[in-house]
């Protein structure tokens, strides 16, 4: 049985310089859940209200490179986090995008290049969408392309709003919340 796991105290940081999304959960900030394989973060750009990531907590390349464990729990993961966040803001539908394409850049590749060569970290992109305006905390999002592709915009939030939307996607999982220890302590 899968277990989705989140920290008394919120995680804040550092951010592993290497790959954003190799840092651990006791240290990121953006943390929603875990389990013991991937990750649930919410994306830092909320162009869509709820926008997360859910990230192999090992770096590895490919989807398919995933081993055994990683790909028993994948999918029931994705089954939780789906209605949980249709639920949090009414989401009509969700986009689920898995790309790799910015560890391939030659500007600014994410993550950075090692030995000189592309790095990529196997996540995915859960996007709600909404076919109507939607407004939480004081914003308010507009989806223009409901229907369509998502179109990647950007929305830089606050923290004590990126903590509430955390909040409010976490009341609809089934999470066990256990105390935060740093790593090395």
């Amino acid at each position: 049985m899968l277990q989705l796991q989140a920290y008394t105290t919120h995680p804040t940081g550092p951010v592993n310089p290497q790959c954003a999304s190799c840092t651990q959960p006791p240290e990121d900030a953006l943390l929603i859940a875990f389990t013991e394989h991937f990750k649930v973060i919410l994306h830092p750009n909320q162009c869509s209200l709820g926008n997360v990531i859910i990230a192999s907590r090992r770096h590895v390349a490919r989807i398919c490179d995933f081993n055994a464990a990683e790909m028993a729990e994948f999918t029931p993961l994705f089954a939780l986090v789906e209605p949980a966040l249709e639920a949090a803001f009414e989401a009509e539908l969700l986009n689920l995008y898995y790309q790799r394409n910015w560890a391939y850049r030659t500007q600014n590749p994410d993550p950075p290049f090692k030995d000189g060569h592309p790095n990529p970290h196997a996540h995915c992109h859960l996007v709600p969408r909404y076919s109507r305006p939607v407004e939480f905390d004081g914003h308010r999002w507009v989806d223009t392309t409901f229907g369509e592709p998502f179109v990647w915009g950007s929305v830089s939030l606050p923290a004590p709003l990126r903590l509430a939307i955390i909040a409010r996607i976490r009341s609809q999982l089934p999470i066990t919340y256990i105390p935060l220890e740093k790593s090395g302590t």
